[in-house]
C-alpha cells in the first residue's frame, strides 16, 4: 500500500511491524544475510554519528555490571595463558548465587573474584566448574595453592596444632 506521503509511509509500516513482528525478524534476518557489507556499513556509519552516546551507555552498563568485565577478563587470561575452557556472565552469577554472595574461603561479602580451584598456572582449566567466588583477600593469599591446599594452610592458620605441608 504505497502512500504519496512518506509520514503516513511510515506510520503505516510502523503499525505494520507492531502487527507482524515475526515476518518482520524474518524478513530483517534474511536481508541482513544476504546483505552483510551494507549492514556492516550502516552499522560504522550508526556508530560514527552516535560515538559519544553508545561509549557513554556501555560505560554505564558495564558500570551497573561488573561480574561481566570479570568473565570477560578471566576468559581473556585463561585464552593469552592457553588455558582450555571459558565460563559466561550468567554462569559466573549462578556460582556467586551457590555461595550466597560470599566468598568460597573465608565467607567474606563485597566484591568477589573469580578464583581458580586448581591455578592456571599449575594446569588448572577456565571452566566454571574449576572457579570459585573468593574475596580479593583470599585470592591474593592463596597465589599458586589450589583449593585443598589453601583450605589446609586456613585450617592450620585457625588451629596451629594442625600441620601443613
Amino acid at each position: 500500500m504505497a502512500y504519496r506521503d512518506p509520514e503516513k509511509q511510515r506510520a503505516y509500516a510502523r503499525e505494520w511491524l507492531k502487527r507482524n513482528p515475526e515476518k518482520a525478524r524474518e524478513a530483517t534476518r534474511r536481508w541482513n544475510k544476504t546483505h552483510p557489507e551494507e549492514r556492516r556499513a550502516r552499522k560504522r556509519l550508526y556508530y560514527a554519528r552516535h560515538r559519544t552516546e553508545l561509549l557513554a551507555q556501555n560505560a554505564e552498563y558495564h558500570r551497573a555490571h561488573p561480574e561481566i568485565g570479570r568473565a570477560r577478563w578471566q576468559n581473556y587470561r585463561a585464552r593469552k595463558g592457553k588455558a582450555e575452557g571459558r565460563f559466561t556472565p550468567a554462569e559466573w552469577l549462578a556460582r556467586v548465587e551457590e555461595y550466597g554472595g560470599r566468598c568460597a574461603y573465608c565467607g567474606a561479602t563485597g566484591p568477589l573474584q573469580a578464583d581458580h580451584r586448581i591455578p592456571l598456572s599449575r594446569g588448572g582449566t577456565n571452566r566454571i566448574e574449576n572457579i570459585l567466588p573468593a574475596c580479593n583477600s583470599c585470592n591474593a593469599s592463596k597465589h599458586k595453592l589450589t583449593e585443598t591446599e589453601f583450605r589446609a594452610r586456613l585450617a592450620a592458620e585457625r588451629d596451629p596444632d594442625l600441620q601443613f605441608d
